[in-house]
This record gives structure tokens, sequence and C-alpha cells, in this order.
């Protein structure tokens, strides 16, 4: 499979997203490709993000430079691939100017945000020759995506096969959005009554943007920023966590059916995993002996799942959810177009 990746030209235009993007790439670089990444975002700075949510019309011209760059630096390239992840800045303009700089090159978009959550995609996805998504909900409305869910890299693989003293009972590590801070507050008063050992990091992107949704969220006004973390984790350190753990949470947002990145990396690391997301079940990933589903309004804890013993997956279960696995059918699958479209240099 990996000779089919030797010499592909790619440009991977992606938000950074705590390093999965570098992963990505790595990845593919380790396969034979010739790869160029662009950040999505014209900067990563609280203005430029808080004008993508709140007014984008805003920031087009700042946009519109940025990706004028982008286009003249690649223009010679003469990629075999245009490849982009999650599409929340990038205009249909932008999209055209590349089509026509790139008039042999397949276009792929993946999203691993629900369209409800990212309307810039759901506006852009016409344009491209195959989209991904991992929101079996977004496929089942919209025919012309295909779904594929997220996975899991290597670290995760290499923890899987560790051997550390598990002093931590229940972890949770990720960032606080949606009704996920109020959530969690019950599973730890949970975790409190039943004597159990726990560690969670509450990461939130900045200050500036805790005093705004200060001002209209009664959960964070509640609990308050002393709870909260503004450093990003090296994936060392998280790793490092998992390794201490014997089950990790996981809370998706509410209006979201696909699995989160966590969940997939619960599973790579096997680690027991409690989680909010009932369509769990209908992945071949899920065994009720390693992930215990909770209601996210009344969450009951079980100390028995804590201490019972992980279950492994067979290896071709697991190897589907490798970032490997996923490179292959978002690339060379049966589901991208036979790629008829992709020249043969």
């Amino acid at each position: 499979m990996k000779t089919m990746y030797k010499g592909k030209r790619i440009l991977m235009i992606s938000a950074n997203f705590f390093g999965y993007e570098k992963e990505i790439r790595q990845k593919l670089e380790s396969f034979g490709c010739e790869v160029d990444y662009f950040d999505e975002r014209p900067e990563n700075d609280f203005l430029t993000k808080s004008l993508i949510r709140v007014n984008r019309k805003l920031l087009a011209p700042k946009n519109n430079a940025y990706y004028s760059r982008i286009i003249e630096q690649t223009i010679d390239r003469d990629y075999d691939f245009i490849f982009i992840i999650k599409g929340e800045v990038i205009s249909k303009k932008h999209i055209e100017r590349l089509k026509n700089a790139h008039k042999h090159a397949a276009f792929i978009l993946y999203l691993w945000d629900a369209l409800s959550y990212s309307p810039n995609s759901k506006a852009i996805k016409e344009m491209f020759d195959a989209v991904y998504t991992f929101d079996q909900d977004d496929v089942k409305q919209y025919r012309d995506m295909h779904f594929r869910p997220l996975f899991f890299i290597d670290d995760y693989r290499r923890s899987a096969e560790a051997k550390v003293i598990q002093d931590i009972d229940v972890l949770f590590i990720g960032t606080v959005h949606t009704d996920r801070f109020s959530v969690l507050k019950r599973i730890e008063q949970q975790l409190k009554d039943k004597n159990l050992n726990f560690y969670f990091y509450h990461y939130y992107p900045s200050r500036k943007l805790y005093y705004l949704k200060w001002l209209r969220d009664r959960d964070i006004r509640r609990y308050g920023k002393s709870e909260l973390k503004y450093d990003k984790l090296s994936k060392e350190k998280i790793t490092q966590l998992f390794n201490r753990s014997r089950v990790i949470v996981d809370i998706e947002r509410p209006k979201q059916n696909g699995l989160t990145m966590r969940t997939i990396e619960v599973f790579g690391a096997h680690k027991k995993l409690i989680t909010t997301n009932e369509s769990i079940k209908n992945y071949d990933l899920y065994n009720n002996q390693n992930m215990y589903i909770i209601d996210r309004h009344t969450p009951v804890i079980d100390p028995a799942f804590i201490y019972q013993e992980y279950v492994k997956p067979s290896e071709e279960v697991y190897e589907k959810y490798s970032l490997d696995e996923w490179l292959h059918d978002i690339f060379f699958g049966k589901k991208q177009l036979n790629h008829d479209i992709v020249r043969v240099k």
C-alpha cells in the first residue's frame, strides 16, 4: 500500500489542532509523499479566532491576502492532492483559485466537527471530489459525504504496551466547551462520593475567552477560573497520564454524533472509557466490558467497571482505527472515486 504514496505531492491545509496536523504530515512523509503544510487560519491569535466564530466577513481582507500568498508560493508544485481538514476558514473563492492553479489535483475534505458546528464546511463541501466526516448523522443527511471515523496516533499504540503502575482511577483531559464543564462536575461528585481517585485537566484556550464566556455562561461563573488550565499539555505528558490511569472520561458535544479523537485514542491505548456518547454502540470497536455509557445529566459511576479487566479487541478492528489506515481510506480507499482523477506520473 505504501508504494502508492511514493512521490505524491500533497498540499495540506488544516487548522492547528493539538499537533494532530503535524502527526498526519509526518506520517504521509514517512510513506514517501512530498507535503506542503499551511495552517488554515491566517493567524492563531485571540482576535482572529474570535472573528472566525463571530463575524467571518471582518476577517476577509486578512484571509484573502493569506490565501493569495499560499497560491503564489505553491503555484508551480503540480500537486496530486489538495487535502483540507475542517474547512472553517477557506472560502469558495479560495478553493476555486486553488482549482485553477492545480487543475489535475484531487480535492479532498475531511471534517472532524459536525456540520452543525461548522457552517463554512457545509458551504464549501460541494466543491470537493471527496468529502469524509467522522459524524454518522451528517452522512445520513448529506449523500455526498462518506463516513470515516477518526484515528489514534502511534504514541497510543506504544502506550498500550507500557507497563506502569495505575495510580489514577479516572482521568479527564480536554477542552471545556458547551455543557462539558457542568457534566464533569457531576461526574466528579460521583467519584468523590465513591472514594475513587481522579485527575481532571480542564483546558481553556485563553483567559480572554474565559472572560467573554463568563458573561453568558452560568456554569463558568459557578465554578470559576481557578479550575481552568490555559496551557496545553504535551502529547508526552498526556500519554504519561494515560499510562497511569485505569479509565478515561470523554464527553462529546451535545449535537455531535461522531466519536471524538479522545475516544479513539483511549481505544488505541487499550484503556477503558466512560462516555456520554451512546452512538458508540454502533461502532465495531464497542465492547461493554471496556466502555461504560453514562447520562450527561444524571451520571452514575459503577466502581466495579473501574477495576475490571480490559478486554483486548481483535487486531483487525484495532488497526482500522490507526492513523495509517485512516490515511489509506482517505487517499486510496474504495470511495475515493477509484482515483481516476489522480494522474499517474
